[in-house]
């Protein structure tokens, strides 16, 4: 049969500390009381109650002095103030001194108080058995710290072997990174050899129309090569920065298209780092649709501006491209077209299993929204 756990209630008003005591021990404890401080300090290094309720203001020895003690002689003895004071300062007090409960007084429910014992006698329970398998852990730690330092004698030399090893393995990647660069390098050198090729043809060309099919094409090739670029200047092979991309892109349309001062472009791109898989179908789109901008929202050289922006929402990328040119045709409708930069623009967000928004309030605006990382979709 277990013994009931054992209460030390130190309060000098003979009411209260009779209340506690009749409640506490209708409920199954065994009470030990106290008048004072000095009184209990006394009661409890002869009985070694497992809680002790503890009052504030008390004659000759206080309840912070008395908690003090306490905290310095038996630190997992839970001590719970019961106190009428009613300051805060009193209440902080406690806390610092390592007192686990603070009620106050008047206790209108003599429960809320049995309550507070309960929790504090479990949490010294656990705190107990925590000390106790903290000794038998650093039993086992020593033991098993012999039996490492055994292994370790044979350790040593594995271990001098795979910093060898590890060496060859840096010095190898660093052999591919350069591979890699030089690659992205070449990459982009052929690029811009289609692109000039493309430019070159151009100028053999009579027909308007196809003079500016070839310059589309040269421009999608040069915004393919201008990634490539990117990469091989990065020191992050596997990244590319959009924000400088998109405003290179800009810059180099609008040289392109030999635009003047009537046309002013704007950026609003976020820290935005994405991989060659999704930045060059995202480069691509970029291109067709401020070319598509360059090219028809602004007719007579009318001025207007033209905005490109990308920030990440939770695991989504937004890209938005817009102008507030003259707008779309009336009957306009995505996936009906029969331009080829548009079926390429519908084409590749569904590449990067992304979703399309054309917004014809003020001018046009397209938005795509994307998943950051590339999945199968």
């Amino acid at each position: 049969m277990h013994k009931p756990p054992r209460i030390l209630t130190i309060d000098d008003d003979e009411g209260v500390r009779l209340s506690i005591a009749n409640y506490l021990e209708d409920s199954g404890y065994f009470v030990l009381q106290a008048t004072n401080g000095a009184e209990g300090l006394d009661v409890f290094r002869r009985k070694y109650p497992d809680v002790v309720l503890l009052d504030l203001r008390m004659p000759e020895v206080d309840g912070l002095s008395v908690l003090k003690t306490l905290g310095q002689e038996a630190p997992l003895t839970p001590v719970i103030v019961v106190s009428g004071t009613g300051a805060f300062e009193d209440v902080i007090a406690t806390i610092r001194l390592g007192a686990w409960d603070y009620i106050p007084k008047p206790i209108l429910d003599l429960k809320e108080l049995e309550s507070s014992i309960v929790r504090t006698i479990e949490r010294a329970r656990l705190l107990v058995e925590n000390e106790r398998y903290k000794k038998e852990l650093e039993i086992k730690i020593r033991e098993r710290t012999e039996e490492l330092q055994r292994t370790n004698l044979i350790l040593s030399e594995e271990i001098t072997a795979r910093k060898a090893s590890e060496r060859l393995v840096r010095e190898s990647l660093s052999e591919k990174e350069v591979m890699l660069k030089e690659i992205h390098h070449r990459v982009k050198n052929n690029l811009q050899v289609i692109s000039s090729l493309l430019s070159l043809q151009s100028g053999y060309t009579e027909d308007v129309e196809s003079r500016n099919m070839l310059r589309e094409c040269q421009h999608r090739v040069r915004s393919m090569s201008m990634l490539h670029e990117r990469l091989y200047r990065s020191e992050d092979l596997s990244r590319i920065d959009m924000k400088e991309y998109a405003q290179t892109l800009m810059n180099f349309l609008l040289r392109s298209y030999s635009i003047d001062n009537n046309i002013h472009p704007a950026f609003d791109i976020s820290d935005i780092h994405l991989g060659i898989d999704s930045a060059i179908p995202c480069g691509l789109i970029i291109n067709e649709l401020l070319s598509n901008s360059l090219r028809h929202a602004f007719p007579d050289k009318k001025q207007g501006n033209l905005f490109v922006s990308m920030s990440r929402k939770g695991n989504d990328i937004n890209l938005t491209v817009s102008d507030d040119g003259i707008g779309l045709p009336e009957n306009f409708k995505i996936g009906s077209t029969k331009t080829l930069g548009m079926t390429l623009v519908e084409t590749l967000s569904q590449q990067l299993c992304g979703k399309m928004i054309i917004d014809k309030t003020i001018g046009t605006s397209f938005q795509i929204i994307f998943p950051a990382k590339t999945q199968a979709c």
